[in-house]
């Protein structure tokens, strides 16, 4: 998901569009809303292909074929326009990531996530075959896996069965690795040609390759329509089904409820999962993600989660937002569980995720709308002792009297590290497989494998995750065990393993021995010796649910286990007496010490986090509120605060929790930094910043506090320190600015600020004091 350009569309037909998706041959395909809260995707066609006449009449075909489809496994169409200046088609939106990236970045699918791909695309293809319609683009980029089962999309080459196409007989359209031999050589097509895809596609999950292989488009067809597939990583039990399917004769192939039945009979005697009792060959799999293996949910409700937050679009322009757009908490994306909200009480959804009233644009993103605004405009009802006040010019430091700072060391990992943790003496950096140690000198000290350990962490590159934790001289990891090909999704289990910071030794780990597992979403942190965790845990009819799990760390035993009534997106974790807050979107949630339910309210945060004895929470106006622990009573309310990125940190303490520090917007649209009494909310001290060179695609406060700085990573890259105590710059560090902002995972503490790019494969380190 990118923001929108700034030459990009902001409506298309009664759609309002939040985000960019993608691009082709064709044109650009965008996120988006309709008044109504529906979350739609909207593929719109490129200008100059929009004059031509074949291409339209293309398009109007694709828009007939899709409309004819529906079914558990697709995306159906909800609106279109193809006579518009700019034709257009809103599909449903399928929150799921493609199979071709899955693959490449988690490697190929374990046997039983590979028998539900197969049997839900086969039912995809019972619905696409009997409305008559030939997909004949059936490939790993055109699967989307989402939580309740794989989603066929992309309808773009569609044919009737009855012959009519608008490519002349000897024209091929496709994709050659996943073409049927009839299609590649340009024959009349059958639905027999998509089965020999779907064969293609489910080699490829098994595999990681096309069974014909890649290179040149000639050459691939070449294998396609002489030469056999190698299916030799296929598993034994799948491969005679694939073999059928990738049949040279379509006459040898089996039908699609063919693939069902086939994958029914696997089901019955090895994957309860597949069917149940009662259950006909062409039921839907049951609602969950526990067919997904753990990192790949986990990227899909990383989905979810960016689907909260949108990226800022390009301005367009600088105009002034009405005091009415930030009344209300900005709506979120739709229907639907975790973080996608329902629609907004009163004003109309497209006019707040746009701003657009009375010829005024406020611009939504990263959690929180934010106006941009030359008059300093407040939110309605918004104030407290550290409201955001001043004139509409305010006064910024230059950056250029700023001294720079110097890396203290940089290294290069065996893999990209999701998370870096340091405390003594070492830098933590976990990746998939393993835990690296880097000591001060940017040396590798210790490895520690998480197969060494029975199990996998709980990393999902290239997304910083949140995935353990330094509490004293021990590290704290958190993962699930038995994440294997034979044995994941039967035996699995949420975990923590524990080894000494300094040496990776004396490891010991404790199990959610009670419940099943497919994943670990997050490790919200330690405190008073207990570890904060969200497994994603399974019952006996494999239907999953987040939980939040704590940890008895000295008796290495489970303390309590919270059955979550939200998505934990963000979370707050006090400094002392136990319990926890996690809010999606919509909802905040406040457990006490014992695991219960303290209070759970309505409300759509922009920002979750901790300061002294309260939960903070702020609404997407920019509203900052303290709340009791115990009752959910508002104690002191701060006006201005800039929400947290897409990677949190939108609040930061001292290490006593008496001081929070937050971002307010300023009139200007730049921003100040201030420190708040945790206490009363009364500002201690505020610090305009200085002028940004460039913006983020993820917008949003990112702060951390540690040995006496406040640490901030600027909409343009810059990472800045600031005297915690006066607000006074210490030092600036450009060397991140252009890196995707996205993908940088960073920590402080132990004299360090350390930072890794989940793109790449590297981590480095600054002093706390610049030198």
């Amino acid at each position: 998901m990118e923001r929108l350009r700034a030459s990009d569309p902001r409506e298309v037909g009664p759609y309002a569009l939040v985000a960019r998706l993608g691009s082709g041959g064709m044109g650009a395909v965008y996120l988006g809303r309709s008044s109504g809260g529906r979350t739609v995707a909207v593929k719109v066609v490129r200008p100059d292909l929009a004059v031509d006449g074949a291409f339209r009449d293309r398009f109007r075909r694709e828009v007939a074929a899709a409309r004819l489809v529906s079914g558990a496994f697709t995306a159906p169409v909800v609106d279109a326009d193809p006579e518009a200046e700019l034709p257009w088609m809103a599909t449903a939106f399928v929150v799921g990531v493609p199979l071709n990236g899955a693959v490449e970045t988690h490697g190929p699918l374990p046997q039983d996530a590979l028998r539900m791909l197969t049997a839900g695309l086969a039912e995809a293809l019972v619905g696409i075959h009997e409305a008559r319609v030939i997909h004949r683009d059936l490939k790993p980029a055109n699967v989307l896996l989402a939580l309740d089962g794989p989603h066929v999309i992309d309808f773009g080459i569609a044919r009737a069965t009855d012959g009519t196409a608008l490519t002349s007989t000897g024209s091929v359209i496709g994709s050659a690795p996943y073409m049927s031999p009839e299609q590649a050589l340009g024959r009349h097509l059958t639905p027999a040609s998509d089965v020999f895809s779907l064969g293609t596609t489910v080699a490829f999950a098994a595999c990681g390759d096309s069974p014909f292989g890649e290179g040149a488009s000639a050459a691939v067809l070449f294998r396609v329509v002489h030469t056999e597939p190698d299916l030799s990583t296929v598993p034994a039990n799948l491969r005679p089904l694939v073999e059928r399917c990738l049949a040279k004769n379509p006459a040898d192939r089996p039908s699609p409820r063919d693939v069902i039945a086939y994958v029914e009979g696997l089901g019955s005697r090895s994957d309860p999962r597949l069917v149940g009792a009662g259950e006909s060959r062409t039921s839907r799999p049951p609602d969950t993600a526990g067919w997904l293996p753990g990192p790949v949910a986990a990227d899909v409700l990383a989905l979810r989660a960016t689907l909260a937050a949108p990226p800022e679009p390009e301005p367009t322009a600088l105009l002034t937002a009405p005091t009415e757009a930030l009344a209300h908490p900005l709506p979120g994306p739709g229907s639907g569980t975790g973080p996608l909200a329902g629609p907004g009480p009163a004003t109309s959804r497209r006019k707040l995720l746009l701003g657009l009233s009375g010829g005024t644009l406020a611009l939504a993103g990263a959690g929180t709308a934010w106006a941009l605004s030359r008059n300093g405009s407040k939110a309605k009802g918004a104030g407290g002792p550290g409201a955001s006040g001043g004139t509409s010019e305010t006064s910024r430091p230059s950056a250029d009297g700023i001294s720079d700072a110097k890396l203290a060391w940089q290294a290069k990992l065996p893999a990209a590290a999701v998370q870096v943790v340091p405390g003594n003496g070492i830098v933590a950096c976990m990746t998939l497989e393993q835990v690296v140690g880097i000591d001060r000198r940017g040396r590798t000290a210790w490895t520690v494998r998480g197969i060494d350990h029975g199990l996998a962490f709980a990393t999902s590159a290239p997304t910083p995750l949140t995935a353990g934790a330094v509490d004293g001289t021990r590290l704290y990891v958190s993962g699930w065990t038995g994440m294997t090909a034979q044995t994941a999704g039967s035996g699995m289990r949420a975990a923590v393993l524990s080894v000494r910071m300094a040496d990776g030794k004396a490891p010991w780990t404790t199990t959610l021995a009670d419940k099943r597992s497919s994943g670990v979403l997050g490790f919200p942190g330690i405190r008073d010796g207990r570890a904060y965790v969200l497994p994603l845990t399974t019952d006996e009819s494999f239907t999953s649910e987040i939980a939040v799990w704590a940890v008895d760390l000295a008796g290495r035993r489970t303390a309590w286990l919270h059955t979550s009534r939200a998505l934990p997106v963000f979370w707050g974790l006090p400094r002392s007496g136990g319990g926890l807050l996690y809010a999606d979107i919509d909802n905040v949630v406040a457990l006490d010490a014992k695991g219960a339910v303290a209070w759970s309210k309505k409300f759509r945060a922009g920002l979750v986090g901790a300061a002294g004895r309260y939960f903070l929470v702020a609404d997407y106006g920019g509203t900052l509120s303290a709340l009791d622990p115990a009752t959910g009573r508002q104690a002191w309310q701060v006006s201005g605060v800039v929400g947290a990125s897409q990677r949190g940190d939108g609040v930061a303490t001292d290490e006593r929790g008496s001081v929070a520090f937050v971002l307010l917007r300023d009139p200007d649209a730049g921003y100040s930094l201030a420190a708040l009494d945790a206490a009363t909310g009364r500002t201690r001290w505020r610090r305009p910043l200085p002028a940004e060179t460039g913006s983020s695609s993820v917008p949003g406060a990112r702060l951390l506090c540690a040995d006496g700085n406040v640490y901030r990573m600027g909409t343009d890259g810059m990472l800045w320190a600031f005297d915690a105590a006066t607000g006074t710059p210490r030092w600036k560090y450009g060397g991140f600015r252009g890196n995707k902002l996205a993908n940088l995972a960073w920590a402080a503490g132990d004299r360090r600020l350390c930072v890794a790019d989940t793109g790449a494969t590297t981590v480095a380190a600054l002093d706390a004091n610049g030198a």
